[in-house]
Order: structure tokens, then sequence, then C-alpha cells
């Protein structure tokens, strides 16, 4: 039997390659991901944790190739230190 597209799409059939449980694992981890955030209590977290979750989070609210327009970000800022 030759090796060809039809003789591979029937060895892929069999072997079951290409099918696997990936994308239901994924799901489940999405859920009880999404349920963990839900359950932060948020405003109860210390500045340090705050920008750690944020730090976490913006991967995935901006998309990879979301280009930032620096004519709008401010080139002067104060920074004020409190102790």
């Amino acid at each position: 039997m030759p090796f060809n597209s039809e003789s591979a799409s029937l060895g892929g059939q069999k072997s079951k390659r290409g099918k696997s449980i990936a994308t239901e694992v994924r799901n489940q981890i999405t859920e009880v991901a999404e349920e963990l955030i839900r359950a932060i209590d948020i405003p109860s977290l210390n500045n340090k944790d705050k920008v750690l979750y944020l730090k976490a989070i913006m991967p995935f609210i901006l998309s990879k190739n979301e280009r930032v327009d620096t004519n709008q970000m401010p080139t002067e800022f104060q920074i004020e230190i409190i102790k």
C-alpha cells in the first residue's frame, strides 16, 4: 500500500491522531480559572498584589499585536513618594 494523502487519512483515522482530549482539558482548566478569578476579592488586595494581578491578566486582555499610540501617552509625569 503506497503512502499518499488517501492512505495517510485512513491511517490517521485508525490511530485517532489529531483527536486528543486536549480541547476538553483546556475547557475544564478555563472554567476553573474563570471561577478562581471571580472569587478574588480585588478590593481587599494590597497595592503590590493588585499590580501582580493586573500583570497576570494583561496578556489575556490585550492582543499581542495591539499597538499603543505613543502620541497620546504623557511625556511628563510626577511621582510622589509617600512614607
